[in-house]
């Protein structure tokens, strides 16, 4: 069975102010000393962020407990840290005070490149693993998953609020992303090779000097033997979390066996990412040619019917027609977000978050 990886990345809240925390050192280290059920804590791009990736996974259910355990650790942590840690796609709201970015090289080489965008990379992802005996299987995934990546936005949008108002998109982070270096859909590469000579050609320019300056939706991961998938905000719950994961995967295993001739164009893909982004599962999507409009549900289950012969395989089909059903029945995480905010501003939002992410159904 093809092994796969999550990384989800959390913000830490003040309790009392209900802002982006400046943890200090201690409430962080003992923030990052967390690390159950395997895995690894890492920092993230601002001191109020952490990130968890789990250990290499086989199954639908270690990757749920993997998720859940690391996500009750957390929450309990912060709270007696006298902090908030949730799940969501952007903080709600910030300080007018510029942040603190993490320690580390990139971050800081990247702060010094783009400093206002910097200062505003309050969003969080999930970033999903599908393992790959090779570069050139990697390329052919990669090449297959450039079209799907509008609906995995769509299903995956959780970021409506910016500023403490509703940005009126649904995945806000996604758009936030697009002002970085390279970032949106890579181009379709004819091979390995072809792929390391137009990386080689961007690391030959002032601005992109390694590898993971390259923010594509998805791309070969410069560190493991992996296809990364990033189109997807963090989700509030672990169900959402695990139900992208599985499709994501089984998505991956489909297109290297069975590829698509036909090459959509970047541009086509990325206006439908756009379109993704502004409205959610909300409205219309663009079918997986990006050429014509089409509901959102219709969308989601050309990618379903795509994905089904290896979800079979791996016994994953019944949990993943659950979890998109659950998907289009309630909304996206930008869905239910807004309808708390409706009601309850942001610290409903906030303490809805906070009760996501320790909830337990499937």
């Amino acid at each position: 069975m093809t092994t796969f990886g999550i990384e989800e990345e959390f913000i830490l809240t003040d309790a009392a102010t209900l802002l982006p925390a400046s943890p200090t050192a201690l409430q962080k280290n003992a923030v990052m000393a967390l690390a159950p059920h395997g895995g690894w804590v890492t920092t993230e791009w601002l001191d109020c962020q952490i990130e968890f990736a789990t250990p290499v996974l086989s199954t639908a259910v270690e990757a749920f407990e993997a998720l859940l355990t690391f996500r009750r650790s957390l929450s309990a942590k912060a709270e007696k840290l006298g902090l908030i840690a949730t799940a969501l796609g952007t903080a709600p709201q910030i300080s007018h005070e510029p942040p603190t970015i993490s320690v580390g090289d990139h971050y800081r080489k990247m702060a010094a490149l783009a400093p206002a965008i910097a200062t505003e990379q309050f969003v969080n992802g999930m970033h999903v693993h599908v393992g790959v005996p090779d570069r050139q299987t990697g390329v052919l995934a990669l090449n297959g998953m450039r079209r799907w990546l509008p609906v995995l936005t769509a299903l995956g949008a959780n970021s409506p609020l910016w500023r403490g108002v509703d940005s009126g998109f649904a995945s806000w982070r996604s758009v936030q992303y697009r002002r970085w270096v390279v970032n949106g859909t890579p181009p379709h590469f004819h091979n390995a090779d072809d792929y390391d000579s137009q990386v080689a050609a961007l690391q030959r320019s002032e601005v992109v000097d390694d590898e993971a300056v390259l923010g594509w939706l998805v791309r070969l991961s410069p560190q493991h033997e992996t296809v990364e998938i990033r189109a997807c905000d963090a989700q509030l719950h672990t169900a959402d979390a695990l139900t992208l994961a599985l499709l994501v995967r089984a998505l991956v295993n489909v297109e290297v066996e069975s590829p698509k001739t036909t090459v959509v164009p970047t541009e086509h893909i990325n206006l439908a990412h756009w379109q993704a982004a502004r409205f959610g599962l909300s409205g219309n999507l663009m079918d997986e040619n990006a050429q014509a409009s089409a509901p959102a549900a219709a969308a989601v289950w050309a990618v379903f019917d795509r994905a089904q012969p290896d979800l079979l395989r791996s016994g994953d089909d019944e949990r993943v027609r659950a979890g998109l059903e659950r998907l289009l029945r309630l909304g996206s995480g930008a869905a239910r977000q807004r309808e708390v905010f409706i009601d309850h501003g942001v610290p409903g939002v906030l303490r809805y978050a906070s009760a996501e992410m320790t909830a337990r159904y499937t």
